[in-house]
C-alpha cells in the first residue's frame, strides 16, 4: 500500500482571540475596510491552478497560505499526513446501441469555454472521476434507477424490473453519491447531472458561463468513500509511523466502494438516457423540459464501464 502526503495549515492563535476582537480588527487581517483588493489577490492566487490534494501544487499552494497568515503574525505551521489517496489513470465508458446505430464512445471530457481566463492550465485539471472508487470493467444493460435510493430499487422491484447484471443510470441529488455506489451493489454505476435538478430544468435557460446552471459538459466530482478521514487509519491520525490497515482489511471495510462508478456529464446521461426501454419511469423520476420521456429498462441499451485507479503518490512531490 502507497501513500500520499498531504499538508494543513496548523493556526495556533485560539478562536477565542477571535471572538474577542472586534469585527473590524478581525477582518482587517485580510481584507482592506476600502476595496476587497487584498482578499480578491489570495482568491485568484490560490484557484489560479489545480492544487490537488498530494501534488506539488497542492504544496505550493500550502507555502503560500503559511506565508500570508505569517505576514499577519498569525502563529502558524504545516502539519504532514500520510494518507491513502487515489487518482484515476483509465476511464472508459461506451454505450451500444442496438442496429442500425453504431456505439459511443463518451470522450469524457469537459469543455472550454470561450474566454475561459484558466483555459492554459486546463491540462493540469485530473480527468472526472470518484475518488476511491473500485478498479474493474463491467458491462450490463442500462437500467434508469433515479437518483438510487433505497426506495428507488424498491419500486423498481414493484415494477417487475430486474436490476441483476445490469449498470445503473443513477442522476445526482438526494443522498451522498458514495450511498449511490452502495446501493448499486451488482455490476457498476455511472452517476450523471440531470438538467432538470443542476441545469435550469431546460425550456431555453442559459448555463455557466453566462449563468448559474451546470453546463451539457459539466461533470459533478468528489469522494465515494463513506467513511470519515483516511481509510487505512480509521479512527487516528494518519502520521507517517502510524499502524495501518492492510490493502485486504481496507477492502473489507463497509464504507469502502466495492464496484467500479464514474460520474458523467448531463449531456452523456441524455444518450444514455435515450438508449433505455422498458416501462416508463414515474412522473417524479422524469426530467424537465426537452428531456426525452424517462423509461427504466433494462437496456436495450449496454453500457460497459472500465476504470482504473492509481492508489499511492507516484507522480507526485510530497508537500512537507
Amino acid at each position: 500500500m502507497k501513500t500520499a502526503t498531504i499538508t494543513f495549515i496548523a493556526i495556533a492563535t485560539s478562536l477565542s482571540i477571535f471572538s474577542s476582537a472586534s469585527k473590524t480588527s478581525y477582518h482587517n487581517l485580510f481584507i482592506s475596510t476600502s476595496d476587497n483588493a487584498s482578499i480578491s489577490q489570495h482568491l485568484f492566487t490560490l484557484t489560479r491552478r489545480p492544487h490537488v490534494a498530494g501534488s506539488q501544487a497542492n504544496a505550493e499552494a500550502a507555502a503560500y497560505v503559511l506565508s500570508t497568515l505569517d505576514s499577519y503574525d498569525i502563529p502558524s505551521h504545516i502539519a504532514s499526513y500520510d494518507v491513502l489517496l487515489t487518482y484515476p489513470v483509465l476511464r472508459s465508458l461506451t454505450l451500444t446501441r442496438p442496429p442500425p446505430d453504431s456505439p459511443t464512445t463518451f470522450d469524457l471530457r469537459q469543455e472550454i469555454y470561450n474566454g475561459d481566463l484558466y483555459a492554459d492550465v486546463a491540462d493540469e485539471v485530473l480527468p472526472t472521476f470518484h475518488a476511491y472508487a473500485k478498479s474493474g470493467t463491467v458491462s450490463g444493460p442500462a437500467v434508469y434507477v433515479n437518483y438510487g435510493r433505497v426506495e428507488d430499487y424498491a419500486i423498481l422491484k414493484g415494477m417487475g424490473v430486474n436490476v441483476s447484471g445490469t449498470v445503473a443510470l443513477a442522476r445526482y441529488g438526494q443522498i451522498f453519491r458514495g450511498n449511490i455506489v452502495e446501493n448499486a451493489y451488482d455490476a457498476g454505476v455511472v452517476i450523471y447531472t440531470d438538467r432538470k435538478d443542476y441545469g435550469g430544468g431546460g425550456g431555453g435557460v442559459k448555463w455557466f458561463p453566462d449563468e448559474k446552471w451546470m453546463p451539457p459538459s459539466g461533470v459533478q466530482v468528489g469522494s465515494v468513500f463513506r467513511g470519515t478521514g483516511d481509510p487505512t487509519t480509521p479512527g487516528w491520525p494518519s502520521t507517517g509511523t502510524c499502524e495501518r490497515l492492510s490493502d485486504d482489511e481496507v477492502e473489507q471495510r463497509d464504507d469502502v466502494p466495492h464496484i467500479p462508478s464514474l460520474p458523467i456529464s448531463w449531456a452523456d446521461g441524455d444518450a444514455i438516457m435515450r438508449s433505455i426501454g422498458g416501462l416508463v419511469a414515474k412522473d417524479d423520476w422524469q426530467g424537465g423540459i426537452d428531456a426525452p420521456v424517462y423509461r427504466v429498462g433494462p437496456g436495450p441499451g449496454i453500457i460497459e464501464l472500465s476504470y482504473t485507479v492509481f492508489t499511492g503518490n507516484e507522480g507526485c512531490t510530497k508537500a512537507r
